[in-house]
């Protein structure tokens, strides 16, 4: 009996075994590779592949593609592995009752009974499945009417579908690929398939991940690793890789990978796009008021007969005059952006984090202890010019000291220049 192939491969993701002609093959060579098609399902897919896979299989069937809409909003959760793998097969040639397979299975020892119709399996489980999905559809319809609108999908749901329908072309060469109807993909044009379906970056960000680990896998066929330092599962997981592909050649498989590199490539240069024609974000500024209004300071002092400015006017101001009125220090503080234009360009003059100045030099803005506060305070408010505050300060005899940009409820804001 002639050998036959092992085969391969829902395209996005790995290869399974082809049923396309499986319902000539012996009882016992179709048992095989059932079982082979379910435990690589069953381990290297996930829930989400299950539902797509069931799913497109609903939209061919008479009997159940009136019910798309109703399944679609059972949770990933409810389609098993076995579901999943069941449908899809079908789609690729997988008979619903297979003879010679039947006859086989009766034949081993303890064993009974005929293997049931594939069918079977399949209407029983979904039946479970679309009568979660009708008390969730239900669900839907009592929020719609307490909230009194309509179920809105979410936006990721609807990049996930349009991505499906965006891919389609591919998804269909590649299947036009595995069984050898086309030869390789130079009709078609990735870049220019997506644009013209108005694809845009989260379009492209989604649409990268469906290919990413199959790129990784044919990439891995093309330039085998050193299994010298591999583990007995990583040499096993190669191996296995290795002949889920036989049925490729090297150069099939180069025309796979280059294609699907294709694609990711035209889904880099889209998301590059989006970001070069990308306006500028708008940096939102917050006003002086909105920066100072939770400033703790001394609005004023009755034993002293002063009071503070306004805040809001330390941002973007050159000087400012404070006085703790605890430890009897006045003080000016000098900004390190000083515009020499003198039109306050943003980012120039004094700025405030929290209870700290920011923008002041630290070496130049220092503090004096007053000896006769209560006169020298009097004189200072009497000076409305920053060339007046400096020239009385170098009459002070009080050694000064370095300020720390530190403003607290002793302190007065005395005035701003």
């Amino acid at each position: 009996m002639a050998k036959k192939k092992l085969l391969v491969k829902k395209p996005k993701t790995e290869s399974v075994p082809d049923f396309k002609d499986s319902a000539e093959w012996d009882g016992a060579y179709f048992c095989r590779c059932k079982d082979h098609a379910f435990q690589y399902y069953r381990l290297e897919k996930k829930a989400s592949d299950f539902k797509r896979y069931t799913l497109d299989w609903v939209k061919t069937s008479d009997e159940w593609k009136d019910k798309y809409d109703i399944l679609n909003k059972a949770p990933e959760s409810r389609f098993n592995s076995t579901l999943g793998c069941l449908c899809n097969l079908i789609k690729q040639g997988l008979p619903d009752v297979h003879l010679k397979y039947n006859e086989y299975w009766e034949s081993l020892p303890g064993t009974m009974g005929t293997p049931k119709p594939h069918s079977e399996y399949i209407n029983k489980w979904l039946n479970e499945i679309l009568d979660i999905a009708q008390n969730i559809q239900e669900e839907q319809h009592e929020v719609a009417k307490v909230e009194g609108k309509k179920y809105v999908p979410s936006i990721q749901e609807r990049i996930r579908e349009q991505c499906s329908m965006m891919v389609e072309d591919f998804e269909q060469a590649l299947d036009d690929f595995s069984m050898g109807t086309i030869k390789d993909f130079k009709a078609i044009n990735p870049i220019k398939r997506l644009r013209q379906l108005q694809c845009k970056q989260p379009h492209a960000r989604n649409i990268t991940g469906f290919y990413e680990k199959a790129v990784k896998d044919y990439n891995e066929l093309l330039n085998p690793p050193d299994t010298s330092k591999m583990s007995e599962q990583e040499k096993d997981w190669a191996k296995q890789l290795k002949e889920a592909y036989l049925n490729y050649d090297k150069k099939q498989v180069k025309k796979l990978y280059d294609f699907m590199v294709a694609i990711i490539s035209a889904c880099d240069a889209i998301i590059a796009e989006s970001k070069a024609n990308r306006k500028p974000r708008k940096i939102s500024r917050k006003s002086p008021e909105k920066l100072t209004e939770k400033l703790k300071y001394k609005i004023s002092d009755e034993k002293f007969a002063i009071s503070s400015v306004q805040p809001y006017k330390i941002i973007g101001a050159t000087c400012l005059v404070v006085f703790n009125s605890k430890n009897r220090k006045l003080g000016i503080y000098y900004t390190s952006m000083e515009d020499p234009t003198g039109t306050s360009r943003e980012g120039s003059g004094l700025a405030l984090k929290g209870q700290t100045l920011q923008r002041f030099k630290e070496k130049e803005s220092v503090w004096w202890t007053l000896r006769k506060p209560m006169e020298q305070l009097q004189e200072v408010k009497n000076l409305n010019t920053r060339k007046k505050f400096e020239n009385w300060i170098e009459k002070l005899t009080t050694t000064p000291t370095i300020m720390n940009g530190r403003i607290n409820p002793e302190t007065i804001l005395i005035g701003v220049y």
